[in-house]
């Protein structure tokens, strides 16, 4: 793997996080129905966050596994 400068570092945080903030606002509209609504179907908000924290998750590990590579190649 090629080394990471603290810029390419940066700008992975960057885009991970940038991500991770368009998950959240996609949550929010997969919480509400198409009219607007709030849902409150127990089990589809509980799927609704299970597949938005995968989301996350993913994100989070790539945060992870940069700063590794970052601290390795050093």
């Amino acid at each position: 793997m090629p080394e990471l400068s603290e810029k390419d570092l940066s700008q992975t945080y960057y885009g991970a996080c940038s991500r991770m903030q368009e998950a959240c606002r996609e949550l929010y509209e997969a919480l509400h129905t198409s009219s607007g609504e709030v849902e409150t179907e127990t089990d589809k908000v509980y799927d609704t966050i299970s597949e938005y924290r995968r989301w996350m998750l993913i994100e989070a590990d790539l945060i992870r596994e940069a700063v590794k590579q970052y601290n390795e190649a050093k």
